[in-house]
């Protein structure tokens, strides 16, 4: 069985999010995932659904970006609003 901290470093490597940059959006505090990274403590499934959750944030605001870039270089019109719908993070309740 996967631990927490297993499960977030394989979902941030699949997105090529930064886990780092992850605890940070979620707010928690940097102690935490230095403290999970080295051993020294167990994350909590409450902390974990947190980050998860940013992670899904960030991925989805790095998809949006890539997408925009791609029509604007193709030189189409880019309309931020409906752009952003099509990538809306999915989200996980704790």
């Amino acid at each position: 069985m996967k631990s927490y901290l297993r499960y977030l470093q394989d979902r941030a490597d699949e997105t090529n999010i930064s886990l780092l940059t992850s605890f940070k959006r979620a707010s928690v505090p940097t102690s935490t995932y230095y403290r999970s990274i080295n051993g020294d403590t167990e994350l909590r499934y409450d902390t974990a659904v947190k980050v998860i959750n940013a992670i899904e944030e960030l991925h989805s605001i790095q998809q949006a970006r890539q997408h925009t870039e791609r029509l604007r270089a193709s030189g189409q019109d880019v309309n931020r609003r409906s752009v952003r719908a099509k990538f809306k993070p999915r989200s996980i309740s704790p």
